[in-house]
Formats: C-alpha cells, sequence, structure tokens
C-alpha cells in the first residue's frame, strides 16, 4: 500500500508542476526535464502494472474474505480497478501537457533520393544525367502527417538546348484514426501494385532504369489527386492483411494526338468528366518474407465533347519475396508486378478532321516485369558481400492498330555494389526486342542514394 500512496503522491506533485506551466511564467520546459518526468511517468506505469499483477494474484490465491492484517498494522482502504485507471488516465494527460509544453515538438524531416548516371543506348547519344527528389515529412501531432516530393531534373534533347524541370510528385496529409487505419487526401502515389510506392527510388530500385510498364510506356498510374485510406490488420500469429482504398481524379483518355490515341494520360491531374476513379490494393502476407497483392481502378476517361463514355478497367498483381538462405550463403529477391488494362472500344477522328481516322478499336493492353537478385549476405568478404546480382525481364504488349502500337520486351543484366544500406553504384547491359521501333540495346552505370 505504501507503493500505491507514492503513486498517488508522485502524480500530485507532477500535476502541479505542469499545471505552473500552463501560466505565465519565466521558465520554460527543458529536454532534460522532460526526459526526467518520462522516466518517471515509465516508473510509475511499472508500478501500476505490478499492484494489478498483485492483485490478480490475491484474487486467485484468496477467493474469499482477504486474510486481516499483521497486528499493530492500520488497514488501508483497498486499490480498486478504477484507481489504477484514473491514475492511467492522469498520467497520460500529464505527459500531453509537458509535451505540448516543450519547444521544437514538431517533427520535420527532409529525406529523399538522388542519382547520377551515364548511359549509352542504340539508336540515341550517350549522355549523362542527374537528379534529386527532396521529399519533405511535417508532423506537427501524432496523428496527423503532411508530406510534399519534388522531382528535380536535368532536360535535354538535340538541339543543344537544355534546362532544368521541377514536378511536385507528392503533396498530401494524412490523419491516424488508429492502430488499423489512416485517411488522407492531396496528390498522393497510387496504391496500384507496388513498384512505384516501394521500389521506384534509386536507391532501392535495383536496376537504373524503370520497367517498361511504370516508366516511358506506362499503362499504369502513378500519382493521382483524391483522397485515400489504407491500413493493415494482423491475422493470427505471423500473417497479415493490408488495403488501401482511393478516390481520384483518374486518367484522361488521349483522343486527339495522332501518335496517342486510345492511351491513357496517367500525368494530367485534373478530370475531364464529373466522374472519379475509384480503386484500391490487398495485400496479404501469409509469412513475414512474402507478399503477394491485388490491386484494381476504374475510370470513365473520355471528355464530354467526344461524344460517348469511354471506361478503363485496370488491374494489377504483385508479388514480393525475399529471404535469407543458409545453403547457398545469401538473399534471394523476387519482385514481380503485371497490368492488365482493358480501355473501352470506340472510333476515333471519325470524319479524318485530324488527319489520321478513322481509326476504331478497343484500347487492351498489359505488361510488367520480374526481377530477380541475389546477394551473398553470409560470405565473411566484406567486398564480396556488398555484392548484388540482378536480372529483370519486363514488357508491353499493345496492339498494333492503337497508335504507337507494339509489343516490346527487354532482359537486363546487372551487378550492384553497396557501399552503405542506402548509397548503391550500379552496372546493367540491357537486351531490348521492340516490335514498334528499332531495337534499343543500353549499357548503365547509376550511383543511387537514399537521403
Amino acid at each position: 500500500m505504501r507503493r500505491f500512496t507514492w503513486l498517488l503522491l508522485a502524480v500530485t506533485f507532477v500535476g502541479e508542476t505542469a499545471a505552473r506551466g500552463q501560466q505565465p511564467a519565466t521558465t520554460q520546459v527543458t529536454t532534460e526535464q522532460f526526459q526526467q518526468l518520462l522516466h518517471q511517468q515509465d516508473q510509475m506505469r511499472h508500478e501500476i502494472e505490478q499492484l494489478k499483477a498483485e492483485r490478480s494474484a490475491t484474487a486467485t490465491t484468496q477467493p474469499g474474505t482477504p486474510a486481516p492484517p499483521p497486528a499493530g498494522q492500520a488497514v488501508a482502504p483497498a486499490v480498486t480497478q478504477d484507481d489504477l485507471d484514473d491514475i492511467d488516465v492522469q498520467m497520460r494527460k500529464l505527459r500531453d501537457q509537458v509535451h505540448s509544453a516543450l519547444p521544437g515538438t514538431e517533427h520535420l524531416v527532409i529525406a529523399g533520393d538522388a542519382a547520377v548516371g551515364f548511359q549509352t543506348q542504340r539508336q540515341t547519344n550517350s549522355t549523362f544525367y542527374g537528379g534529386v527528389s527532396p521529399l519533405i515529412l511535417w508532423q506537427p501531432t501524432d496523428r496527423l502527417l503532411f508530406e510534399a516530393g519534388f522531382d528535380f531534373g536535368l532536360n535535354t534533347d538535340n538541339t543543344n538546348t537544355s534546362s532544368t524541370s521541377v514536378d511536385l510528385s507528392i503533396a498530401d496529409a494524412s490523419f491516424v484514426v488508429n492502430d488499423y487505419l489512416i485517411v488522407g487526401g492531396g496528390l498522393f502515389v497510387v496504391p496500384f501494385g507496388q513498384y512505384h510506392n516501394h521500389f521506384d527510388p534509386p536507391w532501392i530500385n535495383k536496376l537504373p532504369d524503370d520497367p517498361l510498364a511504370f516508366g516511358n510506356r506506362a499503362i499504369g498510374p502513378g500519382s493521382e489527386v483524391g483522397i485515400f485510406a489504407r491500413g493493415a490488420a494482423p491475422i493470427g500469429r505471423d500473417s497479415k492483411v493490408t488495403y488501401d482504398v482511393y478516390l481520384a481524379n483518374g486518367p484522361n483518355l488521349f483522343t486527339n494526338d495522332p501518335t496517342q490515341a486510345g492511351s491513357l494520360n496517367f500525368d494530367d491531374f485534373t478530370d475531364l468528366n464529373d466522374s472519379k476513379a475509384v480503386g484500391g490494393r490487398l495485400g496479404f502476407l501469409p509469412v513475414p518474407s512474402l507478399e503477394v497483392g491485388y490491386s484494381f481502378e476504374f475510370a470513365e476517361t473520355a471528355p464530354p465533347q467526344f461524344g460517348r463514355k469511354v471506361d478503363a478497367f485496370l488491374q494489377a498483381a504483385d508479388l514480393n519475396y525475399k529471404k535469407e538462405f543458409h545453403p547457398i550463403s545469401g538473399t534471394v529477391q523476387v519482385n514481380a508486378e503485371w497490368i492488365w488494362s482493358s480501355v473501352g472500344h470506340a472510333v476515333y477522328d471519325p470524319n479524318h478532321t485530324m488527319g489520321f481516322g478513322p481509326l476504331s478499336f478497343s484500347g487492351y493492353r498489359d505488361g510488367g516485369y520480374v526481377t530477380v537478385s541475389y546477394r551473398p549476405t553470409l560470405v565473411p568478404n566484406n567486398i564480396v558481400r556488398n555484392l548484388e546480382f540482378v536480372t529483370r525481364y519486363d514488357a508491353v504488349f499493345i496492339p498494333m492498330q492503337a497508335p504507337g502500337g507494339g509489343n516490346e520486351q527487354r532482359v537486363t543484366f546487372g551487378v550492384d555494389y553497396w557501399l552503405t544500406p542506402s548509397a548503391v553504384l550500379k552496372f546493367a547491359y540491357e537486351i531490348d526486342d521492340n516490335k514498334a521501333g528499332p531495337d534499343q540495346n543500353a549499357f548503365f552505370v547509376q550511383f543511387g542514394i537514399g537521403l
């Protein structure tokens, strides 16, 4: 019981200190004082847990009338569960009060990534390139998070002119509802597959360029403007499910461009109609080393002046597997994604007023990639342990009758050397088989770093 009395005195003392801190005063709560208060809180919480355990043990071993106290000892009032819960609530309130009085409690972090490299590709001039993508994270409270990401890069062409580019890639706010749900909105990375959400930064992507289906011939979304909800929940001991749903402006259908008619514009963040895209992803982790997922997005894509509705239904399946194997003294990682894109039937330039029609077709296309890597993480030699060997197959299949149509497949072989866990030097050679144009085999060197 002396322990319970000490708890009440300690809470009273800390409460008076916090209350005085709320009044106009000439002193501020220092970091050292705050840490001391947190230490006291941990001690009190430990005492509460001990009291709960003792109370539970007493209830178990003495189900009847409690034994009388020893002779000469005063009888103290019984400690109830309500008393313990009340102390816990008071400690939480005191922690929040002291935390709000501490200067610099808002968390602001600047992270991101950067890359510099060299590429030489058949049918094009060899070139050096560079770029940086800072990410600003601001957490004003425990439950509220703002993030903004930018892409700064170099633009060059064959006319001997060059410029720099600045793109806003992320700008959204999130609110943590509980341990299983986060809601937010703004310009966000679409949870369609896993590549753009997890694997495209240059210090995570094991090869210097993007897969076709997520790069120059993208058939899936990257970022969109709208609202979203995401979360995760455990299933049993080791399994877990993740979920994402969103409502966004969605992609727009190219109708007037003779080189892209029938394809979707994922870089236009405004909407050409009143309909909104709805989508989401469901992931399942049966074991921590494996995740499989299914994504979808449905959108009405045509502008009103096109004369008819053209719906698009996108689907994707993804897999991520990573595990260390002692027999081969290393870690194997497999990443795979495949996208199926179905755009409704339409007639483009029916009156031949734009000079490329009439073209009548349905915009079905698909593509994806499979990446396999091996790193000898269990080898004693530091130089060998930092090497990673990578191969990737990626492809895009587009109907030949569509503008820009034709199949393209590539196989890439790479060797990475990890200077640190967030800095990697990559060498890769890419073999291209392009039915829509000339083959463009390429050699890459890239240094990627996480900031």
